[in-house]
C-alpha cells in the first residue's frame, strides 16, 4: 500500500519529535501523540481508550467535568458576550461525549448562530462529531475541514468567526509554542474574529496531584512509549520499562508528566544511539496551569486583549474571550 502524502508528513513529524525528545533537545513535546489508537486487537497502543477509561473512573480528575459544568452553567453568559450571527469554528471538537456535554450546551444558547465548523486531523472523528451536531441542531449550517489544528493552513472565510478551543489542550503546548500558534490563527482568521479559549488555572498542588497522580492516569501516560515504539523505527526500546512520576513546578506553572526509566536501555534509531539509565527522568509533556493574568498576558503576546473571563464554580477552569488588539500586525 502506498503511503499517502498526509501520512508521510505525520511520520516525518513524529520521527523528528521523538528524536528531539530522546536526545534531550526539546522537553515536553510529545503531547500530540497521547491519544493513539490500536491498529489491531493485539496492538498495545490504546491512548484514546485509556483516556476515556480514566475519565469514567477517576473522580479526582476534575478538568473534564468542571469544564462541562462551566459551559452548562455559564454558556449563556459567554454567548451573550459574543453576540449574534457568529460562526463557531471549533479546533479539535473531541468525542461525542465532549460535544454533548460542552459544545452543544454552548451552541444552543448562542443567539442567531450563523454556523458551526469543526476542524480535526481525523476525518473519521470529524464526521462523527458533525453528525452529532447536525442531529441535535438540524437548522444550523454545519460543516467541517480535515486539518491538523496545531498546524493550521486555512480557516473558513465567514463574516464573524469565533475560534473555539476547549479542553485545555492549549496548556499542553510549550510556552514558546503558544504565541506562534495563536498568531497563525490571527493571520488566517482575518480582522473581525475573536477567540474563545479554555484552560485550567488551578494552582493547588494537592488537588493537582490527586487529579493526575493515580493508577489510571499512569497507565494512560505510560502508553505513549508504546506509541513511540510502534510508529518510530526504534530498536532496543523497552516501552513497558517506564514509571509515571509527575512533578509540579509552581514557579513556571508547569505540571510535568515525567516517565522514569525502570531499567537501562540502549535505543537505536535514525543512525543515533541513545542510552537511557535506570532512574533517568524523561519529561514527555506538560499541563501548564497558568493563573488568569499570566494566561491573558501570554495570549496578548500574539496580538489579542481579553474581553471577558468566565470561571466554573470551583474557580479552576476558565473560559476566556479575546479580541484583536487595535495595533495587531495581522
Amino acid at each position: 500500500m502506498k503511503t499517502k502524502p498526509s501520512d508521510r508528513k505525520f511520520i516525518n513529524q513524529i520521527e523528528k519529535d521523538v528524536v528531539d525528545f530522546l536526545v534531550g533537545k526539546i522537553r515536553g513535546n510529545l503531547w500530540p501523540y497521547l491519544y493513539g489508537t490500536p491498529q489491531d486487537e493485539n496492538d498495545p497502543v490504546r491512548g484514546g481508550i485509556l483516556y476515556n477509561e480514566m475519565l469514567e473512573n477517576e473522580e479526582d480528575y476534575y478538568l473534564y467535568k468542571f469544564e462541562a459544568q462551566l459551559f452548562q452553567s455559564k454558556g449563556h453568559l459567554i454567548a451573550s458576550a459574543i453576540g449574534s450571527n457568529a460562526t463557531i469554528i471549533e479546533l479539535g471538537p473531541g468525542s461525542e461525549q465532549s460535544l454533548r456535554q460542552k459544545t452543544l450546551p454552548f451552541l444552543r444558547v448562542c443567539p442567531q448562530l450563523s454556523g458551526y465548523v469543526g476542524i480535526d486531523i481525523s476525518q473519521d472523528f470529524l464526521n462523527k462529531g458533525l453528525q452529532v451536531i447536525r442531529s441535535e441542531l438540524p437548522e444550523l449550517s454545519v460543516s467541517g475541514t480535515q486539518q491538523d489544528f496545531t498546524k493550521l493552513e486555512s480557516l473558513p472565510d465567514v463574516e464573524k468567526p469565533v475560534i473555539f478551543f476547549k479542553g485545555s489542550t492549549i496548556a499542553n503546548m510549550r510556552q514558546d509554542e503558544v504565541p506562534s500558534f495563536i498568531s497563525q490563527i490571527g493571520k488566517l482568521a482575518g480582522k473581525n474574529h475573536s477567540l474563545l479559549l479554555v484552560h485550567d488555572a488551578n494552582q493547588d498542588e494537592v488537588s493537582l496531584m490527586k487529579a493526575y497522580n493515580n493508577k489510571r492516569m499512569a497507565v494512560f501516560m505510560e502508553n505513549i512509549m508504546f506509541r513511540i515504539h510502534r510508529d518510530v523505527d526504534t530498536k532496543g526500546m523497552i516501552p513497558n520499562a517506564f514509571r509515571y512520576e509527575p512533578e509540579w513546578d509552581p514557579n513556571t506553572y508547569d505540571f510535568k508528566h515525567i516517565l522514569t526509566a525502570t531499567q537501562p536501555q540502549k535505543i537505536h534509531f535514525n543512525g543515533e544511539i541513545v542510552e537511557i539509565k535506570e532512574g533517568q527522568k524523561l519529561h514527555t509533556l506538560s499541563s501548564f496551569k497558568y493563573p488568569i493574568e499570566v494566561f491573558q498576558k501570554l495570549i496578548g503576546f500574539a496580538g489579542y486583549e481579553p474581553l471577558e473571563c468566565f470561571r466554573d464554580r470551583s474557580n479552576r477552569m476558565a473560559a476566556h474571550l479575546f479580541q484583536i488588539k487595535s495595533d495587531a500586525s495581522f
